[in-house]
């Protein structure tokens, strides 16, 4: 019986040993048999992948040297170069703990890496998601699934043409620093990087890739400054075949700096290289971060000190010295306006800063006809009443009135060479009630009459001007209201409809002005008023000197 039990109790241990040989644990957990296959020994090949390197960085240089293009500050990072690409050799043997545990799983960057999504293991649609950024315009991206570096993803980059494709991330901000970038590649093709902000930067070297053996590829970048919401890596990839490009693990590294744990005050800038704050351009701590003849304000700003000057207005205060001297911004003796030649009528030199300004009373375009007399003459460039021949709008002033048929509504009293009728769709008139206007006299803008609209309801009425035609040329229009309601205007023509403006809200007894354009070379134009919500407390809306002059 003890004989029994023991040849028994070998068998059993027999059967084990045999069964363990067979254990489908012998795979690395998480990889694929086609994958353990490629990868075995999966440490093995790390051997090979870490040998690559000295390729990757002997084709560093080339690609260190185009950096300085990327940035102006690039020939301090290529100096670093070198030691970026020596140490992919550290990530190279690191990897297989990576692939094993699978940190890369979600959308979050794992420690340090500030790309996001690098291992592509969240592939929600066509495209894993957080990357095919804007400047992305490759036309084909493949989830792979088998033989990938890490994790259960990998994206296939496929462009067979021999012009470049570029497949970026998703736009982020990034703060300023040097970064160092690995990334994993496999396949037939070639593969090259750069990134952007607003503009491009240069693109490393190309690294051509043949072989299902995965290839750790080095890229290293400098920001001189943050970027904000639009920064993209980019993977630019040319003559793709077979497995084309495929890329995993992708990871990006900002090296710590000096600055990282300083705040400044926002005049201020960290100095990585004292690890100070440092007043920005202009900004100071205190009188000594000016020039001489400046003084630090309390917002930590420099400015012209109070006995100083940079122009000849910051003299005006010292009437017996009223010019200043650039060379010592000092205020001396002598005239600003010696030597200054007005070349356009409408202006003359001001005694108080020496540069010629528009004169009192004239004009470039009636958009400077701000007082009483609302029309720029574009013959003597001077402001003159809404009456003046310059004006397109016939009775822009409201002052003439006359009492005539209007259909619908009998005889009534309204202003000449306004309400325009209405024929059709096409050819719009006024549908405002006749008895909603009234010629206005107890304030007025300019003349002895102004327009009265009584509309104390929320829908707008249309009220036009009687249509004609306008010569070529680019006008400037305004005109005058007040009281209280609400209006917009917008005109008509043979050219269609201009832009519609937005209600302008009016509860005040000063006259408001209100300033449009419009271009000529057009037939049957007219301007049309939407008044409404009229309020009695200040006689409702009342609209006076309607004006528009040839630039």
């Amino acid at each position: 019986m003890k004989l029994f039990r023991v040849c028994l109790t070998s068998l059993l241990v027999l059967a084990v040993a045999c069964g363990d040989s067979t254990s489908p644990e012998t795979p690395d957990a998480g990889q694929s048999r086609p994958d353990a296959g490629a990868g075995v020994p999966d440490a093995g090949s790390e051997q090979d992948d870490a040998g690559t390197e000295p390729a990757d960085a002997g084709s560093e240089p080339p690609d260190s040297g185009t950096e300085p293009t990327d940035a102006g500050t690039e020939p301090t990072d290529a100096g670093t170069e070198p030691t970026d690409a020596g140490s992919g050799a550290t990530d190279a043997g690191s990897e297989p703990t990576d692939a094993g545990s699978g940190t890369d799983a979600g959308t979050e960057p794992s420690a340090g890496n500030v790309i996001d999504n690098g291992g592509f293991e969240q592939w929600p649609n066509a495209l894993p998601a957080l990357w095919s950024g804007g400047e992305s315009n490759i036309e084909e991206v493949q989830k792979v699934t088998t033989q990938v570096f890490e994790g259960v993803n990998a994206a296939r980059l496929i462009n067979t043409s021999g012009t470049h494709r570029r497949f970026t991330t998703a736009a982020k901000s990034m703060p300023a620093g040097k970064y160092s970038c690995t990334y994993q590649a496999r396949g037939t093709g070639e593969v090259r990087n750069a990134w952007f902000g607003t503009t491009y930067s240069s693109y490393s070297g190309y690294t051509s890739l043949s072989g299902q053996t995965w290839t750790q590829v080095t890229y290293n970048f400098n920001l001189a400054n943050p970027i904000f919401d639009t920064f993209e890596l980019i993977f630019s990839v040319r003559n793709t075949t077979g497995e084309h490009v495929v890329i995993d693990n992708v990871r990006c590294v900002r090296a710590p700096e000096a600055c990282d744990q300083i705040s400044c005050e926002e005049w201020a800038r960290c100095d990585n290289a004292t690890a100070t704050c440092q007043p920005l351009s202009g900004r100071c701590d205190d009188a000594s971060d000016c020039r001489e003849w400046q003084a630090c304000d309390a917002t930590h700003t420099c400015v012209t000190a109070a006995d100083r000057c940079t122009r000849h207005a910051d003299c005006a205060g010292t009437p017996e010295t009223p010019l200043c001297d650039t060379a010592s911004h000092l205020c001396i003796e002598g005239d600003p306006c010696a030597g200054v030649t007005c070349s356009n009528p409408a202006t003359s030199c001001n005694p108080s800063t020496g540069v010629c300004e528009l004169a009192e009373g004239a004009c470039f375009t009636t958009y400077d006809c701000k007082g009483a007399l609302p029309a720029c003459d574009p013959a003597t460039r001077r402001c003159v009443a809404a009456e003046h021949s310059a004006n397109i709008i016939r009775n822009g002033g409201f002052e003439s009135w006359s009492t005539r048929a209007i259909p619908y509504y009998g005889n009534n009293y309204v202003p000449d060479y306004w309400y325009g009728l209405d024929n059709g769709i096409t050819d719009p008139g006024s549908e405002i009630k006749p008895s909603r206007l009234a010629r206005y006299t107890n304030a007025v803008h300019g003349g002895s009459a102004a327009l009265q609209f009584v509309v104390p309801i929320q829908t707008a009425e249309r009220f036009t001007t009687e249509k004609f035609n306008v010569a070529a040329g680019n006008y400037s229009c305004s005109y005058r209201v007040r009281g209280h309601g609400s209006i917009r205007h917008r005109s008509y023509s043979s050219g269609g409809w201009s832009p519609q403006t937005d209600f302008i809200t009016v509860d005040s007894d000063e006259w408001q002005p209100v300033f449009f354009k419009f271009t000529g070379n057009v037939r049957d134009w007219r301007l049309f008023f939407y008044p409404s919500r009229s309020v009695a407390d200040r006689d409702h809306l009342q609209v006076d000197d309607v004006v528009c002059t040839k630039d």
